[in-house]
């Protein structure tokens, strides 16, 4: 009796260990559960997050794209409209008009034609030189506009077919104005809706998937893969323009379509010069679709392996190995976004063009500078560079050429001698700077007459400089501030080397000036 009344804690005992195990390896298996669940949850995230960075970006290249057609356009219109205003509508100048329509259009291949109407709406001029009889479009919303209106700028209308070719076309037009200011006609350019889907249907998009160009009030220009019956409908009372352009210019979001209720992940993107708007979005369903396979594949996996640990009683182990690989996967993760966060911080700090440090770095760096100058007492030297006439060189040879005028005077700078505490900087713009802490007047100065010099010897033709090479060239103002308690702050530092700049530029440019010094005594370029 004894022995049974010692042996019954011992059964009890085991009793309470397997419970403990049961309840041990449920909690295991609903944390296993959970943690799978979040895994799962957070990889559709991540799929979806990649397809929003895509419709973002994808939107913003499809912004600038627009911004590009419609600004060449809008330049060309008004070269027109300043021309007309100097040599007027005479019939013995259609000859010459016509002709440099002629050559407008060529120039451009995203045109249809360019028109000239009278303040009747008459056909005056075309790039074709074809003037129907009775020919008059004084009927079009965008003639009405201009003769109702006096804004000076240009026009962008809803699409139209055109009565000379037949084509869907988006009238870009401009108001023409009578010395006195009254309604003397309108000139207008036809964007062909063909020349968009081109360009829409280099992008490999699925079936589901859109890419629009859109007026700002919802009014839809250009809408791919739909059918040319979806242009000039309007979806005002989307998402996208009832509150996101509200909110912000750019940007993500996942709504339904107001055309075809197709849920999709949307980026988009407005253009700050005209009131237009480009959308890219990627349909849902698809991407889970694509998302499924894959996911399938490790929720099976896991599953069974779950199944295995329950039924081998070895749940608690496999667990404890399958946290340290969890939490080895975690820290892998960490150690990856950590990077990719540092990776994002220096990107944030260069600019993208030339890949100098962009205006942010700059202002950073100078202030750290001018406070180790006050601390140490050393010397602060800033100059302030800008590309001469370099307005005139974009006018001349366009933004591509004025792009890569700018990357070849980035490498250049950056190839010449300095220290790891310089900084060369992209200012804003054509405007450069370079920081240069504990340097001297004449080492700095000596500094900046090598890279006049340099940017000389790039010899990149420049017809409208003022250089007698007719190459570009720039300018240079240069302050340097002593340290201590005489030290400058940030603002009027940049200020007093900006001012040295204009002094190089009105004494001739190509050109160093230091702040304080008269031009004429600040050293000739070696140009000069």
């Amino acid at each position: 009796m004894t022995d049974h009344l010692r042996s019954t804690p011992s059964y009890g005992g085991k009793l309470s260990l397997r419970q403990m195990m049961i309840v041990f390896l449920l909690v295991i298996s609903g944390a296993v559960t959970a943690v799978n669940g979040w895994i799962i949850w957070n990889s559709w995230n991540s799929a979806l997050n990649t397809a929003r960075d895509n419709a973002h970006n994808l939107a913003q290249s499809l912004s600038r794209q627009a911004e590009d057609t419609f600004l060449q356009v809008d330049l060309t219109l008004q070269d027109l409209r300043d021309r007309i205003k100097l040599i007027g509508l005479r019939h013995e100048r259609n000859g010459y008009l016509q002709s440099m329509l002629t050559e407008r259009k060529a120039a451009l291949p995203q045109l249809s034609g360019i028109f000239i109407y009278d303040a009747a709406g008459n056909w005056v001029v075309t790039s074709d030189g074809n003037i129907p009889q009775r020919a008059n479009n004084s009927d079009r919303n965008y003639f009405r506009y201009h003769a109702t209106h006096d804004d000076p700028g240009v026009h962008i209308g809803t699409v139209i077919r055109s009565r000379s070719s037949g084509r869907l076309v988006i009238p870009v037009s401009m108001r023409l104005n009578n010395d006195d200011g009254s309604f003397r006609g309108v000139v207008m350019a036809s964007v062909s809706l063909d020349f968009f889907r081109t360009v829409y249907g280099y992008y490999n998009l699925g079936r589901q998937d859109v890419l629009a160009l859109m007026q700002n009030d919802g009014t839809i220009l250009y809408l791919r893969p739909f059918q040319d019956s979806a242009v000039n409908q309007n979806i005002a009372s989307s998402p996208l323009f009832t509150r996101l352009l509200k909110d912000a210019p750019s940007g993500t979001a996942i709504y339904k379509s107001a055309l075809d209720g197709v849920e999709r992940v949307f980026g988009y993107a407005s253009l700050p010069r005209y009131p237009l708007v480009v959308a890219a979005g990627y349909a849902k369903q698809p991407l889970m679709q694509a998302w499924l396979p894959t996911i399938s594949v490790y929720i099976a996996l896991c599953t069974i392996l779950l199944l295995l640990l329950m039924w081998l009683g070895l749940l608690l182990l496999r667990h404890i190995s399958l946290d340290l690989a969890n939490q080895q996967e975690l820290t892998r993760v960490r150690d990856k976004l950590t990077a990719s966060n540092h990776t994002l911080q220096s990107l944030a700090l260069i600019d993208s063009l030339t890949g100098l440090a962009n205006r942010r770095h700059f202002d950073l760096w100078l202030q750290r500078s001018i406070e180790r100058s006050q601390k140490l007492h050393t010397p602060l030297a800033l100059m302030m560079i800008d590309v001469d006439a370099f307005k005139a060189f974009n006018d001349r040879y366009g933004h591509p050429a004025g792009d890569a005028c700018l990357t070849q005077i980035a490498s250049a700078l950056s190839a010449l001698p300095h220290r790891s505490d310089d900084l060369i900087a992209r200012y804003g713009g054509e405007e450069f700077a370079v920081i240069m802490p504990g340097c001297s007047l004449p080492a700095a100065a000596a500094f900046a007459r090598r890279a006049i010099a340099a940017i000389a010897a790039l010899q990149i033709p420049h017809g409208d400089a003022t250089a007698v090479q007719q190459v570009v060239t720039i300018s240079v103002g240069l302050q340097v501030m002593t340290g201590g308690k005489d030290a400058l702050s940030g603002p009027r530092l940049v200020a007093e080397a900006d001012n040295a700049l204009y002094a190089a530029k009105r004494a001739g440019k190509n050109r160093l000036v230091i702040y304080g010094d008269e031009p004429d005594n600040a050293g000739p370029s070696p140009e000069d």
